[in-house]
């Protein structure tokens, strides 16, 4: 019997293995220092729980269970497999004193232990195997189309400072040892923002869509009302979150922006209309008016917005890195939240320009706090 879950499944607990294997031989890193439950490693709950996952989808294919029980099985063994890492990756910060790094491994392996929740869940619901196909291509191209979209306006925005530095726009001295100065990061941002908006009309045309498509309309006042109320909104949330992380005695990641502003605040000035102008129309091109209308095809309108949140999430995620795991996560959380407001807004108004209006706003805001707060005075 062609089982597709079941075929994936065994795939996914085997990437899991794998990745744990690389770990322990040091290929690939793990979390350091390595946390316990009990006297057993977290990263030992994990192989075990991928083994568990990886017998109940042979076992289907071969006969030796029914799909429910194999389904159920395996959906335990990666809900395990999920919790004991990430039980690994905020342990050490439990630890006072402890400094804890984070390898990719880990972050792959919640990967592959959800896949196999998913998987486990299909298996015993009986999804049918057609409907697999359908949401795994769908996914791919959505993250497909997010990642590459920003790999290639990040290789763009290179040639574009490269550019710059050679026609003496900006100081040579900046690219040096990978550093960074206010007019480079500028510049990155206006080569990501059109390498973006190049690498989406090329998306666009594939996916066979017209001008039409874009939905940029005269705003009406009803998108005017959108457009004000998400950005009231999303600050609204933005101090709320900022409130609660501090009642708790938690603190959100630096983003690269923060860091670089506190040696050069002067460039978040430029920032604030490039907000504006590069970032929030390259961005909201790419991730609502491509992914989340392709999402439509194959799942309802509140999943295409989630998953595409999510991927939208996975891009930004080296932004924040950085930080402590917590940090990372809750900041991670904030991109999740204005990604699925803006993809909401998108939704109700059918007007790009309103998730654009409201993603600019929200970062042009941001900046200009972050330069008041840093210089003390908003005329500096």
């Amino acid at each position: 019997m062609d089982d597709t879950a079941a075929n994936w499944g065994v795939l996914a607990a085997g990437i899991g293995l794998v990745v744990l294997v690389a770990t322990e031989t040091g290929i690939v890193g793990w979390m350091t220092p390595g946390t316990t439950v009990g006297p057993i490693a977290a990263r030992q709950i994990v192989a075990a729980g991928f083994v568990v996952a990886a017998l109940a989808f042979s076992l289907v294919r071969h006969g030796g269970l029914e799909r429910r029980q194999a389904g159920l099985s395996a959906t335990g063994a990666g809900v395990v497999v999920t919790l004991a890492t990430l039980v690994a990756f905020f342990g050490p910060e439990f630890r006072p004193g402890v400094e804890a790094t984070v390898g990719i491994g880990v972050y792959l392996t919640v990967l592959a232990g959800s896949v196999t929740v998913a998987l486990g869940w299909a298996l015993s619901t009986n999804v049918p195997n057609d409907r697999l196909y359908t949401v795994a291509r769908a996914l791919s191209v959505a993250t497909g189309i997010g990642l590459a979209g920003f790999l290639v306006g990040t290789l763009f925005a290179q040639f574009v400072v490269l550019g710059a530095a050679t026609a003496g726009l900006i100081s040579a001295a900046a690219l040096d040892g990978g550093t960074v100065t206010g007019p480079t990061y500028t510049t990155l941002t206006i080569g990501i923002g059109v390498g973006f908006v190049g690498f989406g009309a090329v998306v666009a045309s594939r996916l066979d869509r017209t001008w039409a498509d874009l939905d940029l309309e005269r705003p009406s006042l009803h998108d005017v009302g959108y457009g004000v109320g998400g950005v009231v909104v999303l600050m609204v949330a933005l101090f709320g979150f900022s409130y609660l992380i501090q009642a708790l005695g938690l603190e959100a990641a630096r983003s690269s922006v923060e860091e670089l502003a506190r040696e050069d605040p002067s460039f978040l000035l430029v920032m604030v209309p490039l907000a504006f102008l590069t970032i929030a129309p390259s961005e909201e091109f790419i991730y609502r008016n491509l992914i989340q209308k392709y999402l439509y095809d194959d799942f309802s309108e509140i999943q295409a917005i989630v998953l595409t949140s999510a991927v939208f999430g996975v891009v930004h995620f080296g932004q924040y890195s950085t930080g402590t795991p917590t940090q990372t996560v809750l900041s991670l959380l904030l991109v999740f939240v204005l990604s699925t407001l803006l993809g909401l807004s998108y939704l109700k108004t059918e007007n790009l320009l309103v998730p654009i209006f409201i993603h600019g706003a929200f970062n042009a805001i941001q900046f200009l706090t972050l330069y008041i707060e840093i210089t003390g005075n908003p005329a500096a």
